[in-house]
């Protein structure tokens, strides 16, 4: 890579219009004016502020669709013709010259595609290697080993890529087809997301070393505390407890707990390093990839019952309307009493179901009584509440997906979600007071340009749109409230949703504007994600230790900006990960399925066809070909139209049968049951209303 690609990554990188001289050369040091020649012509000096991009060329990341391309832009994407794309990609970072009739690439600055998955295909004359994905370019291997069989899974190294071929070289095995879960292990290394830990990660924990007699000295115990979990059952790195005590004067104080992982994992270590580079854990079908080992993920640090465990606690006193009227945050002692599943509290909060311990029914009805409270208030401050699901697979011994469900937010889950948002609030807030430098999970108001595509959307479907307030919490509110318990509801809160920015992490305190909070940090999960564990270290530096305050204040000043930009980008790539991979065992679920008709819910419509979701959650295509009938897709009413007036509209409930199942596409084909019978869809509707 030249000098002068680095100042073009940097330059876009920064996200600003200009760049001053002096931070060149802080940057580029010994090169800086070599550079500055080298930028004439590509950027234009302001006297008063520096460089900036000519307005001949644009820096962006290639979008590639099937028949063009757009220059991702802040404003207006540039459209690009495919054969102006010299050797672009898809998800490259490129440099475009923009013309009067078109634009073009003219210098390629990042790849994105760096690895391919690709299935070996060998017989007596030939080894032919097939990619998970399609390219619109020839894939050439070299340098592979003879002792290649047919049906291996292999790993290729990108070497170079030209506006025809894509050069790549042998890497690794990674298994056979005929392995068990070989498609999981494909997405994975399709996104170049570490595994396995390193030898020397692992050996670097073998002796750590604890000084629980310091450590009882200057932490608070509270091991006589009744401390409890609440997880999922298949939950093993359990990193929050939570205890509340009424006090004399009718205050309460809510304990939330939080593992001290930073205690164990000191910056610049192996293991911190290892850490930072996965950023979060990854949750994908019936396993999980750890940020960090299981000796800690799993044992050290997970509270598990029964055992002292090192905790940070954030210490909250409300009073009887349950507002914090004070708090305390410090190192603690813990030993968690119980180990109780979302479900078993939601057995005792739901159906009254008792724990056989009636301190603790107690307990658990008087945080559900909170919870509920804290709820209102979030609403009231216009915080906004999405239903939100995702597809959980039950699996046998073996491995085998057996059942494919729904997995919905009951008032279990709602209780610790409530109780880990205001300590995370407590927190944010307890920095932006001192002026400390944080970190900070932001969520910025709605564009409202897409805000305004997604109310056309719902006032098409007869829901009540106010244009005018758009953005405002109280309005989105009003739709996702009414919508409650309707067959749109599930229609409006993921076309609201999509309207919505992504939240990110950042060392400006934004707010979050889904939750309504003026600061809001991620406190409370140090096992799985890395800004809580960057946290943590801050509150031990800035609270605890108090040392070289200075020195520490510079220092996290400087590297927080590239920590929050890490770790936004590689939640998003877990994120499409996991999607991924519930994609794939949706599949494989449904793969001897073909031919069986199911109830299903029409939840999107473009041209070329429709979306639907089953009861259980699995989504599919419907082609406008599949369609049984000449149809038009009217886009004003959101509906199919044919000239029998049998018509589909967005929301409506269809019987369907599913006619393909593409496994390597991840996709699933259905078509609509033409028929006069009713009753799916009616035992549809009723156990619904039930």
């Amino acid at each position: 890579m030249t000098r002068l690609n680095e100042v073009f990554i940097w330059y876009y990188e920064q996200n600003k219009e200009f760049i001053t001289i002096e931070e060149i050369e802080d940057k580029f040091e010994g090169d800086a004016l070599e550079l500055i020649k080298e930028m004439v012509g590509f950027f234009d000096y302001h006297e008063a502020y520096g460089y900036s991009l000519s307005k001949r060329y644009a820096l962006g990341l290639l979008d590639v669709k099937k028949n063009v391309a757009f220059l991702l832009q802040e404003g207006k994407d540039l459209i690009l013709e495919k054969r102006d794309l010299k050797d672009g990609m898809n998800k490259d970072l490129v440099l475009v010259q923009k013309h009067k009739k078109y634009n073009a690439v003219i210098k390629v600055l990042k790849r994105n595609l760096t690895d391919i998955v690709a299935s070996v295909k060998k017989n007596r004359n030939n080894v032919l290697f097939t990619p998970n994905k399609t390219f619109d370019k020839n894939v050439v291997v070299k340098n592979f080993p003879d002792s290649l069989v047919d049906g291996h899974v292999v790993l290729l190294k990108v070497v170079s890529i030209t506006q025809y071929n894509i050069v790549t070289e042998f890497s690794e095995i990674i298994g056979h087809k005929n392995d068990p879960d070989i498609d999981i292990l494909e997405i994975i290394y399709e996104y170049q997301w570490p595994l396995e830990f390193p030898k020397e990660v692992l050996d670097s924990l073998e002796h750590i070393e604890v000084d629980e007699q310091y450590e009882k000295q200057t932490r608070r115990d509270l091991t006589d505390e009744f401390i409890i979990t609440i997880d999922g059952a298949d939950a093993k790195d359990l990193d929050d407890a939570i205890s509340l005590v009424k006090n004399d004067n009718g205050t309460y104080k809510l304990g939330v707990h939080i593992a001290d992982v930073s205690y164990f994992v000191k910056e610049g270590t192996l293991v911190d390093k290892e850490a930072y580079k996965r950023a979060t854990s990854a949750y994908l079908a019936d396993r999980v990839i750890p940020m960090i080992p299981h000796v800690l993920s799993n044992g050290l640090c997970s509270l598990n019952p029964n055992e002292a465990k090192y905790t940070i606690t954030c210490e909250m006193i409300l009073d009887n309307e349950y507002k914090v009227l004070s708090y305390e945050i410090f190192p603690s002692i813990i030993i968690s009493k119980r180990r109780l599943t979302y479900k078993e509290v939601n057995e005792l909060l739901k159906q009254n179901q008792s724990l056989n311990d009636q301190k603790l029914d107690d307990m658990l009805l008087k945080m559900n009584e909170i919870s509920q409270q804290l709820k209102l208030y979030r609403r009231r401050r216009g915080g906004i509440e999405f239903e939100s699901t995702e597809i959980k697979f039950i699996t046998n011994d073996e491995g085998k997906i057996i059942d494919v469900e729904e997995r919905k937010t009951d008032d279990a889950e709602e209780l610790i979600e409530s109780f880990m948002l205001l300590a995370n609030e407590t927190v944010a807030y307890n920095f932006q007071r001192l002026n400390l430098p944080g970190i900070y999970r932001i969520h910025e108001k709605p564009d409202v340009q897409k805000m305004e595509q997604a109310l056309d959307t719902l006032f098409k479907l007869g829901q009540p749109v106010d244009y005018k307030r758009m953005i405002q919490p109280k309005s989105i509110q009003k739709l996702t409230e009414g919508s409650k318990d309707t067959p749109y509801q599930y229609i409006v809160h993921n076309t609201l949703l999509r309207a919505m920015q992504k939240a990110k992490y950042s060392p400006e305190s934004l707010g979050h504007y889904g939750l309504g909070a003026k600061y809001y940090s991620h406190f409370t999960s140090p096992i799985r994600r890395y800004p809580d564990l960057i946290l943590h270290r801050m509150i031990r530096e800035f609270l605890f230790t108090k040392k070289d305050m200075k020195k520490s204040v510079k220092h996290f000043n400087r590297i927080l900006p590239d920590v929050s930009d890490h770790t936004s980008a590689q939640e998003r790539k877990a994120i499409m990960m996991e999607r991924d991979v519930d994609k794939a065992k949706s599949c494989e679920y449904m793969l001897d399925k073909i031919g069986q008709t199911f109830p299903a819910l029409i939840v999107q419509m473009m041209n070329a066809g429709m979306f639907i979701k089953l009861e259980s959650g699995i989504e599919g295509f419907i082609s406008l070909r599949d369609l049984s009938g000449f149809y038009e897709y009217d886009e004003q009413t959101l509906t199919y139209k044919n000239n029998k007036g049998k018509d589909y509209k967005l929301g409506d409930r269809v019987v369907v049968k599913l006619i393909d199942v593409n496994m390597i596409e991840k996709q699933m084909n259905y078509s609509i049951v033409d028929t006069e019978s009713k009753e799916l869809v009616k035992k549809y509707e009723n156990r619904r209303t039930k």
